[in-house]
């Protein structure tokens, strides 16, 4: 057995439920999928002003939702923190992930850059510093941390609801990144399956796995990852992302990544065998 395998599979025995009746079936039964933004959120919008991050993420998560469904019928179930286009606060995306007891949390975003539209490709993002010594989570990417947190600013008393959080302020974000969790190891492995099987296409360009200080990662108690599929300010990437059959595309890689991951989860949890 591989050092990371048994890695993995202690990690799981760790965090196997107290309940007695619960531990006769630890199989991934139940995946939360969270579209991004919406309602009064638009998330990303393209160059052309014609194009909502919130409506394409919402799209794509339905399809993940289908193919899940259809491959497993009642032995997964699939929740969606919004399935229309409505206003989730973030700590309520987290809220709801953890009343479902989850064994997947999987954000689903677009990318853009304020730089102009030559950034493209897809990247896979989990809780934590990054992994690169000479750059921290703070000086690494704060930018694409800001821009998804700063969906709290749009809450009433958001101040006292996050008890003080800025998304604006960079002190803010030193806190978060001591907060790997117990399911760092899960999150990375599903991480890295996302961005192998993105990297197939429509969007093959990838960005990695990276690890960032998101909100909605840090509030879920387990396994969880934010994927950023494209970038709505790249030609190329949006081309893709508006056609229904790039969305389906898209959604069928990040299926493909979910089915390798539960034969992985479900494999190491049946310690009894």
């Amino acid at each position: 057995m591989r050092a990371k395998d048994a890695f993995f599979i202690l990690t799981m025995l760790l965090l196997l439920p107290m309940n007695p009746a619960a531990a006769n079936d630890t199989r991934l039964h139940t995946v939360v999928l969270d579209p991004g933004h919406g309602g009064k959120d638009p998330g990303a919008v393209s160059r052309d002003r014609k194009t909502y991050e919130k409506n394409l993420v919402l799209d794509i998560a339905k399809l993940v939702g289908k193919k899940i469904e259809s491959e497993y019928g009642d032995e997964v179930k699939v929740y969606y923190t919004r399935e229309t286009d409505v206003f989730i606060p973030l700590q309520s995306r987290a809220d709801f992930a953890n009343s479902k007891g989850a064994d997947l949390f999987i954000s689903i975003h677009i990318d853009a850059s304020p730089r102009g539209s030559t950034a493209s490709g897809h990247s896979s993002h989990v809780l934590g510093a990054s992994s690169n010594p000479n750059r921290d989570v703070v000086s690494g990417n704060l930018d694409v941390c800001k821009r998804e947190n700063s969906v709290i600013l749009l809450e009433e008393d958001y101040s006292t609801k996050y008890q003080g959080f800025d998304p604006a302020d960079e002190s803010t974000y030193i806190f978060m990144t001591l907060m790997q969790g117990a399911f760092y190891e899960q999150s990375i492995y599903f991480a890295s399956l996302c961005e192998r099987e993105m990297s197939k296409g429509p969007i093959a360009a990838s960005k990695g796995v990276q690890q960032h200080a998101f909100y909605v990662l840090w509030k879920t108690s387990m396994p969880s990852v934010l994927l950023e599929l494209g970038f709505i300010t790249n030609d190329s990437d949006l081309a893709k992302l508006r056609t229904e059959e790039g969305r389906e595309q898209i959604a069928g890689k990040i299926f493909e990544a979910f089915k390798e991951y539960k034969v992985n989860y479900d494999s190491s949890m049946d310690y009894g065998n």
